[in-house]
């Protein structure tokens, strides 16, 4: 959407670029890279893995996502981080988000630091009138979000959150199903739903469809309103 903002996630991020659907997913969306924001600690957070390859989580990564890819993706878009907000709104919504963490007792029911910058971003500007959005991969920050009691902030999410599932939808039907099918399997490993959905080249589309929708319909249900209508 034209004058929209898109804040993307780390994790979104690394699977869209990993299965080559990260440009796929602009286009498909009408999206332009002059509207795309990403977390300013996604390149020291990737960067770090490659240099070292070393230890389990990085190799862990090395292994799964395409990191070199997502990097040079990214590399011009523009970055968030809390030392660029410059509004006393926009860090009180910042701070709430993280002290629900500490008043949490769950460790499944948290925000992190990185998802606190972009849902308080995208809150702020929805709360003014506009309408941008937030696409993430991290269901456990969606779950906790909704349990969070914030309604101001849940409210101005409302229809404005796109998951993984919705993407892959949509990339089929704008691309076609053989093409985003040809582009997943060999990498499926980089996310349990797409393991599942695309398990193999001979799997068809209404069973990659039908997977996709069993883990969309199971997030809505624990997410409220948060998720786009899309794929309903």
């Amino acid at each position: 959407m034209p004058g929209s903002f898109y804040c993307l996630d780390n994790d979104i991020i690394l699977k869209l670029a990993t299965c080559d659907l990260f440009e796929d997913t602009l286009n498909t969306l009408d999206v332009e890279p002059k509207q795309v924001k990403i977390l300013d600690s996604f390149r020291y957070k990737i960067s770090k893995p490659i240099k070292r390859k070393r230890g389990k989580k990085s190799r862990d990564q090395v292994d799964k996502y395409n990191l070199e890819k997502a990097l040079k993706l990214t590399e011009n878009l523009a970055k968030l981080s809390e030392e660029t907000f410059n509004n006393s709104s926009i860090i009180n919504l910042y701070n709430q988000l993280l002290n629900y963490n500490q008043e949490s007792d769950a460790k499944n029911n948290t925000i992190d630091q990185g998802e606190a910058i972009l849902i308080s971003y995208v809150s702020y500007l929805n709360q003014q009138g506009g309408s941008h959005y937030l696409l993430t991969g991290d269901k456990r920050c969606l779950r906790a979000l909704n349990n969070s009691g914030f309604t101001d902030v849940i409210e101005s999410l409302e229809g404005k959150v796109w998951c993984l599932e919705q993407l892959i939808l949509k990339n089929i039907e704008e691309i076609g199903f053989e093409n985003v099918k040809n582009k997943i399997v060999p990498f499926n490993n980089c996310d349990q739903a797409l393991k599942v959905a695309f398990s193999n080249k001979l799997v068809t589309e209404e069973n990659s469809k039908d997977a996709l929708q069993n883990y969309l319909k199971e997030l809505r249900q624990e997410t409220g309103k948060l998720l786009n209508v899309y794929g309903e």
